[in-house]
C-alpha cells in the first residue's frame, strides 16, 4: 500500500494538503468573523485610500491611519454612547417605566384600545379586553427584553473588545500589505490571470459598494433620524439612531419607518407640530439613498431586485448575527456579479474541451 501512495504522489500531496488548511483553518476560527470584516473594509477602501494619497501626496501610512481613526469615531463613539444610554436607561426599572419612550408606546397603546373599543361597540362584540391584554403583554416582553440585551451587552463587553482589536490589526495590515496579498492571490489562483483579475475587480466593487452606498448611508440616514428626534423631542436620540442604521441595511425596510413611527407617535400624543417635523426627516431619509447613491458608486447601476437582496441581508443576520448586515449584501453583490461572468467562461472551456 505504502509503494501504491508513492506512485501517486499527487494524491498524497492533495491529502496533507487538505489537512493542513483545515488545522490552520480549526485553530484561527476565533479570528474568522474580524478578518472577512476587515477584508470587506480593505477591499472597499483601497482604491478610495491610493486616491487620496495621490490627491494629497501624503504617505499612505498616513492616509490609512487618518480614515482607520475617523472611521471609528463615526461609527464607534455613537455606538458606545448609544450602548451606554440604554444601560443607564434600564438600570432601574423606575427608569425605564417613566422614560420618554415607554410613555409614548403607552399612548400608542392606549389609542389602539380606544379605537378597538369603538369597533366593539360597533359591532356588538367585546374586543377591546383581549386586546388589551395582549398589549399589556407585549409591553411586559418588551421591558423584559431591553432588560436582558443590556444585560447581555455587558456581559459581551470584552469579546466585542477583541473582536474590535483584531479587526482594526487585520484593516491596517490589509490595507498597508494590499499589493502583497494581491500577488499572492495572483500567484495561486486556480484561474487563470484575467479571470482572476476579473473576479477580484467584482469583489472589490461589491466591497465598495457596501460601504459608501449602504454603510455610508445608513450613517447618514441614522443621523438624519437621529437629529429629527432629538429637534423634535420624539424618541431618544441615543437609540433611535442605531436602530436606524440597522434597518438601513435592511432593502425594502430601510430608516425611513423609524422617523414615520415616531411622527405617528407624534401625532397620538397630540403633538402636531413634532409630527409633522418628525414626516419631513423620514422623508428626507428616505429620498437621501436615491440621491447619493449613484455618487458614491460612480453612477453605476444596481440592478439586484430588492426582494434578494432583503432575504440576503436578513438571511444573513439570521445566520451571522449583526455582522451579517455588511457580509449579506456583499455577498449578495458578488454573487449577481460574478455568475455572469463564470457561466460565459464555464461555456467557453466546454466548446474548447469538445
Amino acid at each position: 500500500m505504502i509503494e501504491a501512495l508513492r506512485n501517486r504522489s499527487n494524491v498524497v500531496i492533495s491529502i496533507l494538503l487538505v489537512l493542513l488548511l483545515v488545522s490552520f483553518f480549526i485553530i484561527n476560527i476565533p479570528f474568522v468573523l474580524p478578518f472577512i470584516i476587515a477584508g470587506i473594509f480593505a477591499l472597499g477602501l483601497n482604491d478610495f485610500i491610493n486616491r487620496t494619497t495621490a490627491r494629497l501626496k501624503l504617505p499612505r501610512g498616513l492616509i490609512i491611519t487618518l480614515v482607520t481613526v475617523i472611521g471609528l469615531a463615526i461609527f464607534w463613539v455613537p455606538l458606545s454612547l448609544a450602548i451606554y444610554r440604554l444601560i443607564t436607561v434600564v438600570k432601574l426599572p423606575q427608569n425605564l417605566d417613566s422614560g420618554h419612550i415607554t410613555q409614548q408606546l403607552n399612548t400608542l397603546k392606549n389609542f389602539a384600545v380606544s379605537v378597538i373599543e369603538r369597533i366593539s361597540n360597533i359591532v356588538g362584540v367585546d374586543l377591546t379586553s383581549p386586546v388589551r391584554e395582549t398589549l399589556d403583554n407585549l409591553m411586559h416582553r418588551l421591558g423584559s427584553f431591553v432588560f436582558t440585551f443590556s444585560t447581555d451587552v455587558i456581559s459581551s463587553a470584552p469579546a466585542v473588545l477583541f473582536n474590535l482589536t483584531m479587526f482594526l490589526i487585520f484593516l491596517i495590515v490589509l490595507l498597508a500589505q494590499a499589493n502583497s496579498f494581491k500577488g499572492f492571490v495572483m500567484k495561486y489562483s486556480l484561474l487563470d490571470e484575467p479571470l482572476t483579475e476579473k473576479i477580484i475587480a467584482v469583489v472589490k466593487r461589491a466591497c465598495a459598494t457596501t460601504l459608501f452606498s449602504t454603510f455610508v448611508i445608513g450613517v447618514i440616514q441614522a443621523c438624519t433620524i437621529g437629529f429629527g428626534s432629538l429637534i423634535c423631542g420624539e424618541g431618544d436620540f441615543w437609540i433611535v439612531t442605531p436602530i436606524t442604521f440597522v434597518l438601513s441595511f435592511i432593502p425594502v425596510i430601510g430608516a425611513a419607518p423609524v422617523g414615520f413611527l415616531l411622527a405617528l407617535l407624534a401625532f397620538i400624543g397630540g403633538r402636531n407640530g413634532a409630527g409633522f417635523g418628525m414626516v419631513a426627516f423620514a422623508t428626507v431619509a428616505g429620498t437621501i439613498d436615491n440621491l447619493l447613491k449613484p455618487i458614491l458608486i460612480s453612477g453605476k447601476d444596481d440592478d439586484t431586485p430588492a426582494i434578494v437582496g432583503f432575504t440576503c441581508v436578513v438571511g444573513a443576520v439570521i445566520v451571522m448575527g449583526l455582522p451579517g448586515l455588511l457580509i449579506g449584501p456583499v455577498i449578495c453583490n458578488v454573487v449577481t456579479q460574478t455568475v455572469p461572468i463564470l457561466i460565459p467562461e464555464l461555456h467557453k472551456t466546454k466548446g474548447n474541451e469538445s
